[in-house]
């Protein structure tokens, strides 16, 4: 029996060794293998980062460059209606000018039919516009406010002297020029 029990003692030190040789090893490689899964999220976490950060850029330098060409936009219209108001002011200071064209530029389109005792379809018919719908007073009134407002005024001008209307043109692409100093366009 201690022969047995010799034996015994022989063959468990071997076998604890390697239970635990198996247990540590499992452990070190499941360590591992978490720690390369924990390296591969943080990796795709990075990726997935840059790619939001260059989405994020683009979005911004898109913003940036809409916004800079519609404040460019925006300070030629202005330019250009400076330039029309100047024409304008000096077409009313020389006397050349009818009263109605006068008040199409300064008065809105209810104020000008007040003043003239019209309604918009005897407005309609003074200026023998065709709305789309002549039976219906909101189509009517579309045609009339979009005459008013987008065709009467190119109407209601006059020649100046060629040394007033080159200052003018020259006050317009000086202007324009500054507009394009002030949002360049990348």
């Amino acid at each position: 029996m201690n022969k047995t029990l010799n034996k015994l003692n022989n063959l468990s030190l071997p076998a604890v060794i390697l239970i635990s040789s198996i247990v540590l090893g499992g452990f070190y490689f499941t360590s591992q293998v978490i720690k390369q899964n924990s390296i591969e999220k943080q990796q795709q976490i990075k990726i997935e980062q840059a790619k939001q950060e260059q989405l994020t850029k683009e979005v911004k330098e898109q913003k940036a460059k809409e916004d800079a060409e519609q404040a460019l936009n925006s300070c030629i219209a202005n330019a250009e209606e400076n330039y029309s108001d100047r024409w304008y002011k000096e077409c009313k200071a020389q006397g050349k000018l009818t009263s109605k064209c006068i008040d199409v530029k300064e008065l809105s389109y209810d104020e000008y039919l007040k003043k003239y005792g019209l309604t918009s379809e005897e407005y309609v018919k003074q200026r023998s516009l065709t709305p789309k719908d002549p039976n219906d007073p909101k189509s009517v009134r579309i045609s009339a406010t979009v005459d008013y407002f987008f065709k009467r005024p190119d109407e209601c001008s006059c020649r100046l002297l060629v040394s007033t209307a080159d200052r003018f043109n020259e006050g317009l692409e000086k202007d324009k020029a500054e507009c394009f100093k002030r949002y360049p366009q990348k």
